[in-house]
């Protein structure tokens, strides 16, 4: 109902807090009803996706890691892409937990980036290493 209603008016911030919210959530009216949400979900987040912020981004994607192992979701690669492209382009931005929750996700969903985002994440990690916690290593 809060997609619907409110789906058009939403900005990169409440797009990812969807995205994260739908993760977390049983499946109540099963996959179709998903499926209706998910659409919405996807345009807007094709629609705000070059206003997002690394953490957003690493967010979106585990959402969408852990929505496709749930079965709720079948991984989009067009979307995957779009949002890999915003993430190469600011790496340097990504915080150790966003480096983390990229990583788990590409291999959560057997998605293999292009090497320049892939040695651009082993840099950025490196950069950071000092400020990772033990959940995030």
């Amino acid at each position: 109902e809060l997609m619907k209603t409110h789906g058009p008016s939403f900005d990169f911030i409440h797009v990812g807090a969807a995205w994260g919210t739908l993760a977390k959530m049983p499946s109540g009216g099963g996959r179709s009803a998903d499926g209706v949400v998910l659409q919405r979900l996807q345009v807007l987040t094709r629609a705000t996706v070059q206003a997002m912020g690394s953490r957003q981004v690493s967010n979106i994607l585990s959402a969408m890691a852990k929505l496709d192992a749930s079965g709720r979701m079948d991984v989009e690669n067009e979307l995957v892409g779009v949002l890999l492209r915003r993430a190469t382009g600011m790496v340097t931005d990504f915080k150790p937990q966003d480096i983390a929750h990229l990583s788990w996700a590409l291999a959560s969903m057997s998605v293999k980036p292009d090497a320049g985002l892939l040695e651009a994440m082993q840099g950025q990690a490196t950069a950071t290493a000092g400020d990772f916690k033990s959940q995030e290593v």
